[in-house]
């Protein structure tokens, strides 16, 4: 992978990054409905992106190739002729000794698997409590609020009819030492309809247990007025236990937080794994190895694109050996063209070479 395959990449995480800052941003000014704010938010953002960065990606990939190809559209005939150069070209230069990495390259190679490995959980994490954070929302009652004295918090709820003001709203509480501040009132996220939105408060004297506060419209006789359930705790400890959230309840921390602190550590890891990968790639170019980043198939003929050029003394006409992962020789390449990075070659059709091969100078 060359330096602007790499800048593209690394541009692509911190887009993602943004999109999950801003979906967390504009699902907190809705607090009842922040899940499904955010998930609206954040997959309508990430699919397109994944989606566009991955053609400019492979475009930018194959036009790489394509300005460099010459083979895999000729005739057949030709093409046999080729295969047949091929042949000779084993005939004189035959290798069965299995490539050697270099040595100072074998601990980057561990510390890249081992990131992997932790980039695996980080998302079985994500994905978890991701999972988690929805099972709260949809268990947890839309009027029930739990709360620590001295306290405050964020709450929300729908009217039953059109207000256009929050002066025309009231309350009463089962308990003067709870009291409730009207913010705005705005439409409703998914039906429509009107909602407002306020802080509720607990004095810091109230004594733990459960309380009323009833939601009204000055002047109108509310036939349903909105209820909320009131449970003050005791501890800290008594309110995570309260929660619906598995998470919550087990460390005391939002399953949202933990789902955006695993996104910001995947991203890092994949910002590690890339610095790894370029760090290979500059070891295995100063020993003449680089890796098969693009495969294209035809009857007789796979021409593939990897990453040695003419900075790396590679012309037309050269012969390299093929590895697989491993570093098993398969055959042998033959360069058809070069740029100053990469380089175009043909194959058998049979070894069924694939990205991630190697290609070595014959030293």
């Amino acid at each position: 992978m060359n330096r602007r395959n790499i800048i593209l990449l690394v541009i692509f995480n911190l887009i993602i990054l943004a999109e999950l800052i801003f979906s967390l941003y504009e699902a907190s000014k809705d607090p009842e409905n922040v899940t499904l704010i955010f998930v609206q938010y954040f997959i309508l953002l990430i699919i397109p992106t994944f989606i566009i960065g991955r053609i400019i990606l492979k475009k930018l990939v194959r036009r790489q190739v394509e300005e460099s190809s010459q083979v895999i559209t000729k005739e057949s005939e030709e093409q046999k002729a080729l295969y047949a150069q091929l042949n000779e070209k084993e005939e004189l230069f035959k290798d069965s000794q299995i490539l050697q990495k270099p040595e100072n390259i074998k601990g980057i190679i561990r510390k890249r698997a081992f990131l992997g490995k932790l980039g695996l959980l980080f998302i079985i994490i994500m994905a978890i409590s991701f999972l988690d954070g929805c099972v709260n929302r949809l268990l947890h009652p839309m009027n029930l609020v739990n709360i620590l004295p001295g306290q405050s918090i964020n709450v929300n709820a729908p009217l039953e009819k059109k207000v256009n003001d929050v002066g025309e709203l009231s309350y009463t509480s089962t308990s003067d030492m709870i009291r409730l501040q009207f913010d705005s009132i705005y439409s409703g996220f998914w039906v429509g309809g009107t909602e407002w939105r306020g802080v509720l408060k607990v004095d810091p004297n109230i004594k733990p247990g459960e309380y009323k506060l009833t939601i009204n419209i000055k002047e109108n006789e509310s036939k349903k007025p909105f209820v909320f359930i009131v449970r003050v705790h005791e501890n800290i400890t008594s309110l995570n236990r309260s929660s619906m959230s598995f998470i919550t309840r087990a460390t005391g921390i939002s399953p949202w937080i933990v789902f955006g602190t695993s996104i910001l550590l995947i991203v890092m890891v994949v910002l590690l794994m890339l610095k790894l990968s370029n760090k290979i790639e500059f070891i295995m170019l100063q020993n003449g190895q680089a890796e098969v980043f693009f495969v294209r198939r035809s009857d007789f003929l796979t021409e593939i694109a990897f990453g040695l050029g003419k900075k790396n003394n590679i012309k037309p006409g050269d012969v390299l050996n093929i590895y697989t992962e491993k570093g098993i020789p398969v055959g042998k390449v033959i360069v058809q063209n070069s740029t100053d990075e990469n380089s175009i070659g043909i194959v058998k059709a049979e070894y069924n070479v694939k990205p991630g091969f190697i290609v070595a100078v014959k030293k």
